[in-house]
């Protein structure tokens, strides 16, 4: 959602040309960011010179981004122009930010919406890859990994075309709000505390097999078997990087958007005089600038939590410098 689309009587204040110019100054600093960081990203999956990325995790990473790097290319660039013309006031504001607003705010609610969904979908493999793990490679494959990200940006991308077909906006809205916004949230909150319990459960008891095998020998079945057992500290310490990887997206995702939906609440359930209010419509502005500093922040967290992403994204510019 774009709060910029819906209060058109206020964007012509005079008093508000302060805040398009600190917003437009800002989504031009972090919009070629967001583009150059997650291509950076991608470019380091899709050449992937050692091998590593062949996983459903890293579908879901590509599927982040992605509609980080769409948000990056679109919605922020039409923002910031519009924002400026504003600034500037520019007699083709009239004519041509209304629909700038309206496509942007459109394109960044699907690209928004697929964030949420995926990070929920994400945490849930990550859920059944430690609770489950006999039935992973089972339940979960890159195949249809792929195919869930793809029917993730169908929806989204239907949900939000839907008014086209007659479905009344403040339906819309409010069924975005509920579900997507706070619901999907709540879920991927609750399967993430799950997740660190049954990761609790099974460093405990591979602590005690642990302490089991000790016991046995000391000589030759230590040596004979001191490779499986270096793969087997390896596993727990991937799987710890991941689940830190994951709650970190849900920080993010939760400090970057709640602000938005929390005055989507008050917009769409307050009163008359409240929904037109001036300081409304500037906070709401400052909510979607931190909105969009989400897509900025999400390849930066898996350069910092993920060690062979730096060492393939330097490679791979090595190869092809």
């Amino acid at each position: 959602m774009n709060s910029t689309a819906n209060f058109t009587e206020n964007i012509g204040s005079p008093s508000l040309g302060t805040v398009f110019m600190i917003s437009g100054a800002f989504l031009a600093v972090i919009c070629p960011l967001t583009v150059l960081a997650n291509v950076l990203l991608l470019v380091a999956i899709y050449k992937d010179p050692f091998k590593t990325f062949r996983t459903p995790t890293a579908c879901f990473l590509v599927g982040l981004a992605i509609t980080d790097l769409i948000t990056g290319l679109i919605p922020e660039p039409m923002v910031i122009s519009c924002y400026f013309l504003h600034y500037n006031d520019h007699p083709a504001k009239a004519t041509h930010c209304p629909k700038i607003f309206d496509v942007a705010g459109i394109v960044a609610a699907i690209t928004t919406n697929a964030s949420f969904l995926i990070v929920m979908a994400f945490t849930s493999a990550q859920y059944v890859a430690v609770a489950f793990p006999l039935k992973y490679k089972r339940l979960i494959s890159v195949r249809k990994t792929l195919v869930c990200v793809a029917v993730i940006f169908l929806y989204v991308t239907l949900f939000e075309i839907s008014r086209a077909v007659g479905v009344p906006q403040e339906v819309i809205e409010k069924i975005d709000l509920h579900l997507h916004s706070t619901f999907s949230l709540l879920f991927t909150i609750i399967t993430y505390a799950l997740l660190q319990r049954a990761f609790r459960r099974q460093m405990a008891e591979r602590s005690a097999t642990l302490n089991t095998t000790n016991t046995v020998s000391m000589s030759t079945a230590l040596a004979l078997e001191s490779p499986r057992k270096c793969k087997q500290k390896r596993k727990p310490m991937v799987e710890r990087n991941f689940i830190r990887l994951n709650l970190l997206l849900i920080v993010i995702l939760l400090v970057c958007s709640q602000p938005t939906a929390i005055l989507w609440y008050v917009f769409l359930y307050a009163g008359e005089s409240t929904r037109t209010s001036q300081t409304l419509f500037v906070v709401r502005v400052i909510a979607d600038n931190t909105l969009y500093l989400k897509f900025l922040l999400d390849p930066f967290v898996f350069a910092w939590r993920l060690p062979k992403y730096r060492k393939a994204l330097k490679k791979a510019l090595c190869r092809n410098g």
